[in-house]
């Protein structure tokens, strides 16, 4: 098979469907919305109390007429909203009264920064402040004055993947934080908010200043405006500009203009300068504890409005939670997110590929070994922002060389990291490349000296529900890898009822992208969904029913089978108080080459399965509780075949919370394996608890228990925030060895104290 010639085709298609749509691609105009009334130099501003009683927000029409999207599509909201907008040289202003004929029902069970706003009452905001129909920042809070934001790419589609009808849901409010897709929860802004509940029902007043934001500058602009009000108890999201069910927030095409603005040019300048100091001990070499200290300069300036170049010396990441260990029963590597800030923001820009699958740019490769060791970064920058039409981002970093204290044996060579990425769109479509390099700085050793990957993609908005995708790139390697190609179609549609989607892929033997995350090479794979999404029910503990099946099928490049995956989900319940109950079946063929190690426990014989053809099915009974419940729980059975053995698995979470400051949960993630070769159980026991003395100070605890590595790991985080994710961070981190219970059983320990601190100008 002949790779570029196939590439060449799948770009070929987008391109004549690109010709085709992109003129019908224009989306409906949103609902109406009256404009920002602007404040003069001198008019009184509105203090934040959160009570929107202030004269100033008198000058403002209030404007309300909120749709719901669930449980009643297109009725009229059951309560009563009104939003009201104030803007001045510096500040866009949001007062916003939610009306509530019983207060006391008000749920409010989170107050940690960006906690996840659909498991409480909440309001989310969504500001296209280009005007593109593709991007967005978003700001959400709830009663009790959190603050949740976020930046939006490709109507929160990127590469095909999408999320699903919230945006501060699970997903973003801190279990996949990292994962990077079109929705990016990572961003912190530097904005205020303050929120109460009142007689009326609960009341929140924004400020967002405008250095926070990036838009074109003059008068009498427009961006789009959105809305969202989650109320929690009847499990309704509401809408000021209507948003069709199956999507979600981030469909910023449906956004209502913002008329009237008359915006000042952006001017930016942010200083943060850190120290942090500790003490670390492996206790496998060193006999006493190592004293750690450093300090360096994360600097922030907005070139113009729409461009923002970020600098950082003597980066540090002492702060960052640790990684959730996983189980891997599979013979490819799991990805582990990034959580460095650093590279969170802004993160969309870059992403290029197929998330998780083939990502041609993947920064946890900067800084951080395959094995987790931190690598030092000396420094670097980053641009990213518009240009002409063109949404631009380029980034440099520098990593040192790293050694192995144990054995003294080179880790990595001193790098050089940069990546180049463009991308031009013409209304709800765009078109792009990218160009990912690294350069060993210092005598590679056992490494290649250098490795580039570079790509074009696009995203044609097909029709109004309907969006193509697809992109072509090649990596280049010295040594005997050489160059090799990747690439990608892909097709998705989605409306109130159906979502379905599918593509094919193909990665070349020898494609190399050592900056990315590509867990299968020299494959081809061909995946689908089908979901069916049944009207509101009545009257019932049932919301409704929403049965699907997916799967993926991987081929060699000859045409022979090598994974196949096929998922029935024929019953699946959604309730009404927000949980879930179904059964799944799951048909699964495998056919490894060479025999693969699928169990290596501390004293016991590996498990290896040869290898060969093997076909076995599963079923798994779900059932999830009301997230929202003071206690709450999510219970996964799993029983069948596995390879040529058999297999049960648990993976299930009981958690708790006590108002809206304390939340625990204890997970259990088991699997136990019989195979004619020899028979193992998994136990992986992650317990985490949050304590929020309030909505910027938190106390976090993660302690996991893994008996696959007999480790038992903690990692204890006091975070107290000032501005924009910066403030005092004080960390304790200890792994001991469970094989033995005796003194020798410490592995490691630190403890590290951080401080940063916010200048602007």
């Amino acid at each position: 098979m002949r790779l570029p010639a196939v590439l060449s085709a799948l770009l070929f298609s987008a391109g004549a469907a690109s010709a085709q749509t992109l003129a019908a691609a224009d989306p409906p105009a949103g609902a109406a919305v009256p404009g920002a009334v602007m404040l003069a130099d001198g008019e009184t501003r509105p203090v934040l109390d959160g009570r929107v009683t202030d004269d100033a927000w008198t000058k403002a029409p209030p404007y309300g007429t909120f749709t719901q999207q669930d449980p009643d599509e297109g009725q009229p909201a059951s309560q009563r909203t009104e939003v009201r907008i104030l803007l001045d040289r510096t500040n866009v202003y949001i007062g916003v009264i939610c009306y509530d004929d019983n207060p006391s029902a008000i749920v409010v069970n989170q107050s940690r920064r960006d906690a996840d706003l659909n498991e409480t009452d909440s309001i989310q905001l969504i500001f296209d402040t280009f005007h593109d129909s593709q991007n967005g920042f978003v700001f959400g809070t709830n009663p009790m004055g959190v603050q949740a934001d976020g930046q939006v790419a490709g109507e929160g589609q990127t590469s095909g993947a999408q999320r699903g009808s919230g945006s501060f849901g699970s997903a973003g409010g801190g279990a996949q934080r990292g994962g990077i897709s079109g929705f990016n929860a990572n961003w912190d802004g530097d904005w205020a908010v303050e929120s109460a509940i009142t007689e009326r029902g609960w009341e929140a007043e924004f400020a967002i200043p405008l250095r926070t934001l990036r838009y074109s500058p003059g008068r009498d602009r427009t961006w789009g405006f959105n809305v969202q009000r989650n109320i929690r108890r009847r499990n309704e999201q509401a809408f000021l500009a209507p948003i069709p069910r199956g999507y979600n927030l981030f469909r910023v095409s449906l956004a209502a203009p913002l008329t009237g603005l008359d915006l000042p040019q952006r001017r930016e300048l942010k200083l943060v300068p850190f120290v942090s100091a500790g003490a670390e001990r492996d206790y496998t070499t060193s006999q006493s504890f190592d004293g750690r200290g450093s300090a360096g300069l994360d600097v922030k300036w907005g070139i113009t409005p729409q461009m923002t170049a970020d600098l950082t010396i003597n980066t540090d990441f002492a702060q960052i939670e640790a990684d959730d260990e996983q189980i891997n029963l599979t013979r490819f590597p799991v990805f582990f997110p990034e959580k460095r800030q650093f590279f969170l923001e802004n993160a969309s820009i870059f992403q290029f590929g197929n998330p998780q699958q083939i990502d041609y740019f993947f920064s946890r490769r900067i800084g951080l070994s395959a094995s987790g060791v931190p690598i030092d970064i000396v420094g670097g920058g980053r641009v990213t922002g518009k240009a002409g039409g063109w949404n631009v981002g380029a980034m440099d970093i520098q990593t040192e060389e790293t050694f192995d204290a144990r054995s003294g044996a080179l880790i990595a060579p001193a790098n050089n990291f940069s990546v180049a990425r463009a991308q031009r769109e013409f209304g709800r479509s765009n078109v792009g490349g990218i160009f990912v390099n690294r350069s060993a700085t210092t005598p590679a050793g056992r490494f290649t000296a250098w490795n580039r990957v570079y790509g074009l993609d696009t995203a044609i908005q097909v029709s109004q529900n309907g969006k193509l995708f697809a992109f072509a790139g090649r990596s280049d390697t010295e040594g005997p890898k050489g160059s090799d190609y990747s690439g990608r179609l892909f097709y998705t549609y989605s409306n109130p009822t159906w979502a379905v989607f599918g593509g094919h892929a193909i990665v070349g033997e020898h494609f190399n992208a050592e900056v990315g995350f590509v867990p299968r090479v020299g494959a081809q794979r061909t995946d689908w969904r089908i979901g069916y999404q049944g009207p509101a029910l009545k009257n019932s503990f049932f919301r409704r029913t929403s049965p699907h099946t997916s799967g993926f099928l991987f081929l060699d490049l000859d045409g022979q089978v090598q994974t196949k995956y096929w998922h029935l989900h024929f019953f699946e319940m959604q309730l009404q108080n927000g949980g879930r109950v179904g059964y799944e079946i799951n048909l699964n063929s495998d056919r490894p080459l060479v025999p693969f190690t699928i169990a290596d426990e501390p004293g016991r014989s590996p498990v290896v399965i040869p290898a060969g053809y093997y076909s076995w099915a599963q079923g798994m009974a779900t059932f999830t509780w009301n997230p929202s419940a003071p206690v709450f729980w999510d219970v996964r059975i799993t029983h069948g075949n596995y390879y040529d053995g058999t297999s049960v698995g648990t993976q299930s979470s009981v958690g708790a919370r006590w108002g809206d400051r304390f939340r625990a949960t204890v997970g259990i993630n088991s699997d136990s394996v019989d195979l004619p070769y020899g028979s193992f159980t998994t136990l992986l026991m992650p317990i985490k608890a949050t304590w929020a003395f309030n909505p910027l100070t938190t106390l976090a605890a993660l302690v996991q228990y893994n008996n696959q590595t007999r480790t038992l790991s903690s990692n204890v985080r006091l975070a107290v925030l000032d501005r924009s994710g910066t403030g005092l961070f004080v960390v304790f981190n200890d792994k001991r060895d469970t094989t033995r219970f005796t003194p020798e059983v410490q592995l490691g320990r630190s403890f590290i104290v951080k401080y940063a601190r916010l200048f602007d100008f």
